[in-house]
């Protein structure tokens, strides 16, 4: 190195890393109260009670549907059966994943029976094969709210 020695050039870095840093800071902390579908709640969420009347009581039509999960590190599939308008039972088909399914399984499908939805807190450690859950749980969902979807309920 010349006369000067590294000093400037790991302060320029350094401060080349603080900008981009705070440039993604700034263009998203907007959003950052947002929660997309299956991300976990930043503040644990109250569960609508058992009890409890209203929209929640009658979401789904009866019957067992499917969905199918799929992101980096594989596939997750999904049965859910849903009784008297409320998510009965949900299992876990196939888990193609890296991981076993014993990361998951039976903390995720619990979580969706409390939570009456996909909207559930994710497996620390586990992050993509609950967002793979997630999905293909949402997606027996759409298919249990919409009669005319493809592959209905059984």
């Amino acid at each position: 190195m010349g006369k000067l020695g590294r000093a400037p050039l790991v302060a320029i870095c350094t401060a080349a890393i603080a900008a981009v840093y705070g440039a993604g800071y700034v263009a998203t902390e907007p959003y950052a109260h947002r929660v997309s579908p299956g991300s976990p709640p930043a503040a644990p969420q109250p569960h609508r009670g058992e009890g409890e009347a209203g929209a929640a009581s009658a979401k789904y039509r009866d019957g067992v549907y499917r969905g199918s999960g799929t992101d980096q590190i594989g596939t997750i599939d999904v049965e859910v059966t849903v009784a008297g308008g409320r998510i009965a039972k949900v299992v876990i088909t196939r888990c193609d994943t890296h991981y076993p399914q014993s990361d998951i399984d039976p903390v995720l499908p619990d979580e969706v029976l409390k939570a009456q939805s996909a909207d559930i807190r994710f497996v620390s450690g586990a992050t993509l094969s609950s967002f793979a859950f997630a999905m293909a749980v949402q997606q027996a969902l759409d298919e249990a709210k919409n009669p005319d979807s493809a592959g209905g309920g059984a």
